[in-house]
C-alpha cells in the first residue's frame, strides 16, 4: 500500500524530539547550586599560638531554579502549511553562575592569618518598566505594515497649504537674505544673521523637508496602489533598552580570614527586549471597502491629528509627550485581516561581583581573585488576540527626550531667536 501524502512540508526536526513527536504540556525544573567553601589558618602572635582551620565552611546549597514551561501543538506542522497559527505560551528562566576562587592573607599586631576558598557573588534580578519599550515594538510593527501598505498620510499636508506660497517665497528670497546678512554682519558684529539663522533653520526644519517627505511619501503610495495585490505579510517590530546598575555591600557576618570580614562590590548591566510577531492578510483588490482616498489618508478620521499638527507648538508637546503618534494610532485601521499576534518578551542581567574586603581597625588584608558573575535570563512568548493594541497616551521616557537632542534644542532656539532677534 502506498504511502499517503504527507500534509506538511519537511521541516527541521527538534533534535531533543528525533523522531518528531511532541508533547501537549512542558514543565522542567533544575536547581542551580551554589558553592561556598571557605577555610583559615591563624597564627596568635603574642603566645606563638597556631590554630589550623580556624575558618572551615563549605555547602553547596540549590539556590536557584532553572525553569521551563509552556505548551506545543502536536500538529503544528499541518497548522503552517495551511497558513495558520501555531504559536503557543512558553516561559523559561534561566540562572547561570560562576564563583570565584580567593587567597587572603590578613594581619595586625596580634593575629596572621590566610585563607582561600571558593564562593558565589549573586544573581540580580530587577527589570524596569516595560511600557516604553512595548510602545516602540509595537509602533514598530504598525510601521512595517503600512510601508507593506504604501499608505500616506495626506490630510496635514494639504490642511497646511495654504503656507505653501508663503514657504516658496522664503525659499526663492533665502538667498538674497543671506547674503544681505553676511554683508551686514561685520557692521552689526552678526547679530543681523541671529534672527535670520532662526527663520532659516524653521522653515527648513518645519516647511521645506516635511514638504519633500509628504511628496515622496505620496508619490509611493501611488505607486504601491497601482501596482497592489491581496498578499499575506508575515512582519514584526522589536525594541529593546540597556542600563547599568550597582551596589557595595557592608560588612556581613561571615569571615574569609582572622579579623577580616567581606561583602561584594557589584556592577549590573540590564537588557529588555520586545518583540511582537504578526501575519496579515492585507485586503486591498477590493474598491468598495478599501479604494484610493482611504490608501491616501483623505478620510474624516485623519482630521484629529491633522488638526493637532496646526496647533501652535504642538511639535514641543509631542517632545515629551505621544500626542501625535497617539492621535494617529487611535484611527488608524488596519487594510486587511489579523491572523495572529504573538508577543516576545526577553530580559537579562549580568552582575559582576568583586569580593571586597571589610579588615577591623588596624587589620591589613592582602586579597587576590577574579570576580563572581552571574547571568539571570528570562523569556516568554505569549499569543494574543488577533487584534493589534493601541499605542498608548503616555509621557515619553527618558531615553526618548533625549534622543535628536540637538535638533530639539536649535528649534526651541531658532523660536526664540526669532521672537527675541538680536538681544540674544
Amino acid at each position: 500500500m502506498a504511502k499517503p501524502p504527507k500534509l506538511y512540508p519537511n521541516l527541521p526536526r527538534d533534535p531533543a524530539f528525533p523522531k518528531g513527536r511532541r508533547v501537549d504540556a512542558i514543565l522542567v525544573n533544575i536547581g542551580v547550586r551554589v558553592p561556598d567553601i571557605r577555610w583559615a589558618d591563624n597564627l596568635y602572635k603574642p603566645f606563638k599560638v597556631y590554630t589550623p582551620n580556624l575558618i572551615n565552611v563549605s555547602t553547596n546549597a540549590a539556590a536557584y531554579l532553572n525553569t521551563k514551561s509552556g505548551t506545543k501543538n502536536p500538529n503544528w506542522r499541518v497548522t503552517i502549511a495551511k497558513g495558520g497559527d501555531a504559536t503557543s505560551g512558553y516561559v523559561r528562566e534561566h540562572y547561570h553562575v560562576k564563583p570565584t576562587k580567593y587567597l587572603v592573607t590578613s594581619e595586625n599586631s596580634n593575629n596572621l592569618s590566610h585563607g582561600s576558598g571558593v564562593v558565589f557573588g549573586g544573581v540580580t534580578n530587577a527589570p524596569n518598566s516595560t511600557v516604553s519599550i512595548d510602545a516602540r515594538a509595537l509602533a514598530s510593527l504598525k510601521h512595517r505594515l503600512q510601508s507593506k501598505v504604501g499608505n500616506a498620510q495626506l490630510a496635514p499636508p494639504l490642511a497646511e497649504s495654504r503656507e505653501i506660497h508663503r514657504l516658496v517665497r522664503q525659499i526663492n528670497g533665502l538667498g538674497m537674505d543671506a547674503l544681505r546678512a553676511l554683508l551686514a554682519a561685520k557692521h552689526s558684529r552678526g547679530k543681523s544673521i541671529t534672527k535670520l539663522i532662526g527663520n532659516i533653520w524653521l522653515g527648513y526644519g518645519f516647511g521645506v523637508n516635511p514638504l519633500l517627505h509628504d511628496i515622496q511619501s505620496a508619490a509611493d503610495s501611488i505607486l504601491h496602489y497601482v501596482t497592489r495585490q491581496d498578499s499575506r505579510v508575515r512582519l514584526s517590530g522589536s525594541a529593546t533598552q540597556e542600563y547599568h546598575s550597582g551596589s557595595i555591600d557592608t560588612a556581613s557576618s561571615n569571615y574569609i580570614a582572622q579579623d577580616c570580614a567581606f561583602g561584594w562590590y557589584r556592577s549590573v548591566v540590564h537588557s529588555q527586549g520586545i518583540r511582537y510577531r504578526a501575519a496579515v492578510d492585507l485586503q486591498v483588490r477590493g474598491s468598495a471597502n478599501y479604494g484610493v482616498l482611504d490608501h491616501l489618508g483623505l478620510k474624516i478620521e485623519q482630521v484629529p491629528s491633522a488638526l493637532w499638527e496646526l496647533t501652535a507648538f504642538s511639535w514641543v508637546v509631542d517632545y515629551f509627550v505621544t500626542v501625535g503618534p497617539w492621535l494617529d494610532d487611535m484611527f488608524y485601521t488596519i487594510p486587511g485581516v489579523v491572523k495572529y499576534l504573538s508577543k516576545n518578551y526577553r530580559y537579562q542581567s549580568v552582575t559582576t561581583s568583586n569580593l571586597k574586603p571589610f579588615p577591623t581597625a588596624g587589620t591589613t588584608v592582602s586579597l587576590t581573585g577574579p570576580a563572581s558573575i552571574g547571568q539571570y535570563t528570562t523569556f516568554s512568548r505569549e499569543k494574543l488576540a488577533p487584534v493589534f493594541p493601541a499605542l498608548p497616551l503616555r509621557i515619553k521616557s527618558a531615553d526618548e527626550v533625549a534622543s535628536y537632542g540637538l535638533n530639539k534644542m536649535m528649534n526651541l532656539a531658532s523660536v526664540l531667536a526669532g521672537r527675541r532677534g538680536p538681544k540674544l
